[in-house]
């Protein structure tokens, strides 16, 4: 059993060394780089509108959000790999204030959510002008 042991360590030992050393510097060199933060525009999305009901007013068609992340990440990364969407289930007929959380934002993993601007909004609920077609 030691025997069995001694061999599993000792045999390629150079190349399991050399093997090490590698993964050791690309490991250096991943945490070396530094974060940064970077403003994206994002289109908003605004999904689950009650039936009957229709978005008016003036909503914004999209925010500013700053993400955080290493900076290879970031330079890749573009507005469009970014969703951001409003869940309007429940909503009424009338004004209310939509508050933009970050748990709203689907980014990619390793960024982080630092700001979202503009906050808060309000949007308007009208009841929808056309009729509703029942499926036959």
């Amino acid at each position: 059993m030691r025997r069995l042991l001694r061999r599993l360590f000792v045999h390629n030992l150079g190349l399991k060394l050399l093997a090490l050393a590698i993964s050791f510097s690309l490991w250096a060199t991943y945490t070396a780089e530094p974060f940064a933060d970077v403003g994206y525009n994002v289109a908003l999305a605004f999904v689950n509108v009650p039936l009957g009901l229709a978005l008016t007013g003036d909503a914004p068609n999209a925010v500013h959000v700053r993400l955080r992340g290493r900076t290879g990440l970031l330079r890749r990364l573009t507005a469009a790999d970014l969703n951001f969407t409003v869940n309007l289930a429940g909503a009424h007929a009338g004004t209310m204030p939509v508050q933009l959380t970050t748990g709203m934002v689907n980014s990619p993993y390793g960024t982080e959510v630092v700001l979202i601007t503009p906050a808060q909004f309000r949007v308007t609920l009208m009841t929808s002008a056309t009729p509703l077609i029942e499926a036959e």
